[in-house]
């Protein structure tokens, strides 16, 4: 019996279907896509240890989530700053574990990968490079944490299609990053579209940033640029830092000042939600205390009394309704098992050493 000549119609990874949730994609403690808003900041180009080590300890302290720096450089002209390479590699590597802060840095060039790769923990897929299809392939291959920036001419379909070579070497840890498409106004050279933003979500599982560098006008544009992204629903941000923008060897004015980013950190609320975070965690370690205390306490009842100190049919019991809260609540139930598990664990050694030591 001849076969049907016409080729199965293969289901694209990046789109949105009822059974895929958005994506949450983790570099290090840094989430994309978990309803958080982490901002991605540095320098275009690293030019010196001092210059990355001012940028990294001041965005580092305003409440930044990962250092952001271009290490190999392409400009418009052959005659641009191509940046220090291998040895910003070292650079931004050095100034993420002096900060804490995970790293990101863009991959030009198949041949840089494997360096990149070893030393930095999230790769960038430039505009420029948005449908170079072996780039694209190599940096999904390399398994790392990748974002993928819209080309400054390039649809949303087109976007979405350049994620599918990535996504098809079997790495979800995609985001999408919306920097803006080219305009005819030189007064805002590439005009971010913050409509692409919803969009893209409509359309796609994989979390969505916005980038807002191009457009002129330094933080009178950047700054409303960013809030206008933040509101209409994305994932989180990168912004461009530098400790002295008009001299710097690459950015073209696209760089705010280290003032100027304390002061967008400020009005997004970055300082603040850090501040409710740490609260909250400080309540639940209270919370612990207090579950930890009555379980020992229980363990005591329970030796006084001849019964046994695990119930395993009592602890599957608190698993499920765990996992039946965080459902009602919009939380994913394994995460929540996951962590009810640790909890139930130690527990019980408390138990056990509390018990012996009576």
């Amino acid at each position: 019996m001849p076969t049907d000549p016409t080729p199965t119609k293969p289901i694209l990874k990046s789109l949105r279907r009822p059974d895929v949730q958005t994506t949450v994609v983790a570099v290090g403690s840094v989430r994309f896509g978990d309803g958080s808003y982490p901002v991605v900041a540095g320098p275009v180009a690293v030019e010196s240890e001092d210059q990355l080590m001012a940028v990294a300890t001041a965005v580092m302290k305003s409440g930044a989530s990962m250092l952001r720096a271009g290490t190999f450089r392409a400009e418009e002209s052959p005659y641009g700053f191509k940046g220090l390479g291998e040895e910003a590699i070292w650079l931004l590597e050095h100034a993420g574990r002096q900060t804490g802060l995970a790293t990101v840095t863009e991959v030009l060039d198949s041949a840089h990968l494997d360096l990149i790769a070893d030393h930095v923990d999230m790769l960038e897929v430039g505009p420029e490079n948005m449908q170079n299809f072996t780039l694209l392939r190599d940096v999904g291959r390399s398994g790392k944490p990748i974002i993928l920036t819209r080309g400054p001419s390039a649809t949303v379909d087109e976007l979405l299609m350049a994620a599918e070579y990535i996504l098809a070497e079997d790495n979800p840890n995609l985001v999408l990053c919306e920097r803006g498409s080219r305009g005819f106004d030189p007064r805002t050279t590439d005009t971010v579209d913050i409509t692409a933003i919803p969009a893209i979500q409509q359309l796609s599982h994989l979390p969505v940033i916005i980038h807002p560098a191009p457009a002129k006008g330094g933080i009178d544009l950047m700054e409303p640029l960013a809030m206008a992204g933040r509101g209409a629903g994305a994932d989180g941000l990168i912004v461009s830092v530098h400790p002295d923008p008009a001299n710097a060897l690459a950015g073209n004015g696209s760089q705010m000042t280290v003032k100027g980013f304390t002061v967008l950190m400020d009005r997004l609320g970055i300082p603040a939600m850090r501040d409710e975070i740490d609260r909250l965690d400080r309540e639940i370690i209270k919370l612990l205390k207090r579950r930890l205390h009555s379980s020992v306490g229980i363990a005591h009842i329970k030796v006084a009394r001849g019964l046994a100190l695990r119930s395993p049919d009592r602890e599957a019991e608190l698993l499920d309704e765990a996992a039946d809260d965080a459902v009602e609540l919009g939380i994913d139930p394994a995460y929540v098992r996951a962590i009810m598990e640790v909890v139930l664990e130690y527990s019980r050694s408390a138990q056990e050493r509390a018990v012996g030591a009576t």
